[in-house]
């Protein structure tokens, strides 16, 4: 394997979603990726209807993705917070221990969780207690989604590495900018963000801090083309587009 061709993207999805209409399927994300010369990806499912047995089937269906032959792809757990604890705990810990995912999603709009809430609490906690990092979505869905509703949670859970998915997004990027900055243990996901948003994280953060990703197949060769156009190093471009993934989240290649 050559290691300057290998990509992988953080923030990739699977199912249906009900919240916001999506869909995608196995044939179509493992075909955009070999279009895109993306070696593989974390996949979370789309927001399934809020009942415990749902959420498990999507995640065996991102457990049997993981098998593929094609692509490498890793799971990533996405479980509504406002499940009883125990349901949480025990589908966190099925898709840790037994189906060998390697993280946690929150995502405020759709979840209707505050990040630094009571219940969003306990998932820090199962977190930590997993051993696995805890993916945000901020940006859409203020206030909820507003980078700075991270930082009670981040401060009460220092141990936990937290990565912002969207990094704000375009209107609150410089929010997420700054707490990456401040916080030790919080990485940037810039995708939807525009050229000049990201070369600013770059500038404040680092590219150590930044990591690759799509949120949608469709928009993977516009977030190639970002780093791409910012990024003339190649141990840079090379972070960026998997050395942070492979080290945040233990990943083997």
């Amino acid at each position: 394997m050559n290691n300057e061709n290998v990509i992988i993207d953080v923030h990739a999805h699977l199912g249906e979603d009900v919240v916001f209409d999506e869909t995608l399927n196995e044939s179509q994300l493992i075909d955009a990726y070999e279009r895109n010369g993306v070696f593989g990806g974390i996949v979370q499912p789309y927001l399934p209807r809020p009942y415990i047995e749902d959420h498990r089937k999507i995640h065996d269906r991102i457990y049997e993705l993981t098998k593929s032959a094609k692509k490498r792809f890793w799971g990533m757990a996405s479980i509504n917070p406002h499940f009883t604890e125990q349901d949480y705990y025990d589908e966190a810990e099925r898709c840790i221990k037994k189906l060998g995912f390697v993280g946690i999603k929150i995502t405020p709009i759709g979840h209707a969780t505050h990040p630094s809430s009571k219940d969003a609490l306990f998932v820090w906690e199962t977190c930590r207690k997993l051993g696995v990092p805890l993916m945000i979505h901020t940006g859409a869905g203020i206030p909820f989604a507003d980078p700075i509703s991270v930082v009670p949670a981040l401060e009460k859970y220092p141990d936990v590495p937290c990565v912002l998915a969207h990094a704000g997004s375009e209107m609150h990027n410089q929010q997420a900018t700054y707490i990456a900055a401040k916080f030790d243990n919080v990485f940037l996901e810039p995708s939807w963000v525009g050229v000049l948003g990201v070369q600013n994280m770059i500038k404040k953060v680092g590219c150590s801090k930044i990591l690759f990703s799509s949120d949608n197949i469709y928009n993977i060769p516009v977030e190639m083309a970002k780093y791409r156009s910012l990024l003339k190093k190649e141990e840079d471009l090379e972070r960026v587009f998997y050395k942070n993934a492979v080290e945040i989240y233990s990943l083997k290649i």
